[in-house]
């Protein structure tokens, strides 16, 4: 009878040490941490490029009733928003190592100097596109509110300006030669760079 209580014991105590010393394991630590870590430079502009498209159709989309700063003026702050989101996000990669700075969209790779010269031209392009067929209604039909539209086409000129100094400076030290791989696929843009006095860019391409 007392072996039986004996072994009882034994067993409630091993089952008690058991359920001690096994831990409760989180099984989306990885998915945690993998939120935790900032977004790569092409994450971010895949991003940015998904929210820009539809804003910058809408500026494409203008037709010459709708010169009016009431009209652009929140087209152009829905924008800046973005911009300055990925400007901020871009600069949470300072120091950061290159396999997460440069990490492709599905975080699988890394990217190339050419891949992502070509990625951040191309925000540029969508934005700079719209600009300039906004500028080409204002040439067509001047208007009062003109100098007041251009003043916001500018502001956001400006703000890409930063975007790509700023992705220039971080990246700089992982891939050199990013600037001169990206002046090379803006030159199609030069003419709405100098139209409305871009010196961010002007200064990148040494056209301003």
């Amino acid at each position: 009878m007392l072996f039986k209580h004996i072994a009882t014991f034994a067993t409630f105590a091993l089952g008690a040490i058991s359920a001690i010393a096994v831990p409760t394991v989180n099984t989306n630590t990885a998915e945690l941490v993998k939120r935790d870590q900032p977004q790569s430079i092409p994450q971010i502009f895949a991003g940015a490029t998904t929210s820009l498209t539809p804003l910058t159709q809408e500026l494409q989309g203008l037709g010459p009733n709708d010169l009016t700063e009431a009209r652009i003026s929140p087209i152009v702050g829905s924008i800046t928003v973005i911009l300055d989101e990925v400007i901020a996000d871009v600069k949470l990669l300072v120091g950061q190592e290159a396999a997460i700075v440069l990490a492709t969209v599905d975080g699988t790779a890394i990217v190339a100097l050419h891949d992502l010269a070509i990625i951040v031209s191309e925000l540029v392009h969508l934005i700079l596109t719209a600009i300039g067929v906004v500028l080409s209604l204002l040439s067509a039909h001047p208007i009062a509110a003109g100098a007041a539209i251009r003043a916001l086409l500018f502001q956001v000129g400006q703000l890409v300006g930063t975007v790509v100094i700023t992705v220039i400076q971080v990246v700089g030290v992982l891939l050199p030669g990013l600037q001169a791989a990206i002046v090379v696929l803006l030159g199609d843009v030069q003419l709405i760079i100098i139209q409305l006095g871009l010196t961010l860019l002007g200064g990148l391409l040494g056209i301003l």
